[in-house]
């Protein structure tokens, strides 16, 4: 295991505090995590990390190698960033996490496009919902990540973590298409059941307040993160829910969808380190992305 490697995983013991949390975020064992991290106190001949009731902390000598890692970390990927730029063709590798609709929608053309246009680029993809696309993104784990805000909902990040709107999509209503009433609104289907996300998820938060402002708490039957399970019991005429207009139209056959107007919107961004901002494939990747959600 790289050096390299051992630095990263003390960065994300400062921002983390625990060795299970780092294994978690990078994908390592425990015994892996506290091994390399071991080895890397040989190597500078100090104690970095001390007990702290059930976390650990960084000792002073941790401290002082945390900042100095930090700046290695983006030198390193400035240094792949610049040699990159140097070349005569966007090429190299570039990970991403994204969404479900996203991955839906959006990485299909994108991985076509690329192949096309440049052949050299590899890319590879990871779904994940937006805070653990974010999560990735800031640990290293992914290069780029698409996510999803609804309106009124706001994230923290980290400085060196840049955000670029690509656009907004819709969020529909959607009903079964032979439904036997007439519906315009929220709240003519309120007295429905319904599908939404997990409750954990910022599009339930939304959902549920879109339902409160209409005037009614939605009777939530089914709880998914997939949009595939929503249109399946949308389609089959047992719940109502959500839709992104984003989602691929093949894939929403036997549901209709009703505008709800300028409230139920939510926008699709990237983000990605600031020290990979520089890297053709990167820069060319979220340019094809705005693209592809036009």
């Amino acid at each position: 295991m790289s050096d390299i490697k051992r630095l990263q995983m003390l960065v994300e013991l400062g921002r983390l505090g625990t060795i299970s949390a780092v294994a978690r975020s990078l994908a390592y064992s425990t015994s892996a995590v506290s091994q390399q991290l071991a080895q890397l106190e040989r190597d500078f001949g100090a104690s970095l990390i001390e007990p702290d009731g059930r976390r650990v902390r960084l000792t002073p000598q941790g401290e002082v190698l945390l900042g100095h890692a930090e700046d290695v970390l983006r030198e390193w990927e400035g240094a792949h960033s610049a040699v990159s730029a140097s070349a005569d063709e966007v090429s190299g590798s570039v990970s991403i996490s994204a969404f479900e609709t996203a991955c839906l929608a959006l990485i299909p053309p994108l991985v076509r496009d690329l192949t096309v246009e440049h052949p050299g680029a590899r890319l590879t993809v990871q779904q994940a919902d937006s805070e653990a696309a974010r999560e990735l993104v800031v640990s290293r784990g992914a290069d780029i990540g698409i996510v999803e805000r609804y309106l009124g909902q706001t994230f923290r990040h980290s400085g060196e973590i840049v955000e670029t709107v690509l656009f907004t999509d819709r969020m529909l209503l959607a009903v079964p298409e032979n439904i036997d009433r007439e519906v315009r609104g929220l709240e003519d289907v309120a007295d429905l059941d319904w599908v939404v996300e997990l409750p954990a998820a910022p599009a339930r938060s939304w959902a549920e307040s879109m339902c409160r402002n209409a005037g009614f708490e939605p009777r939530v039957t089914f709880e998914s993160f997939d949009v595939l399970v929503h249109h399946n019991l949308v389609r089959s005429g047992v719940a109502v829910g959500f839709m992104p207009e984003l989602t691929p139209k093949h894939m929403i056959s036997g549901v209709r969808l009703i505008d709800l107007g300028e409230d139920a919107l939510r926008t699709v961004y990237t983000v990605s380190r600031e020290s990979q901002q520089r890297m053709p494939l990167v820069r060319t990747i979220i340019e094809m992305l705005a693209r592809h959600g036009e």
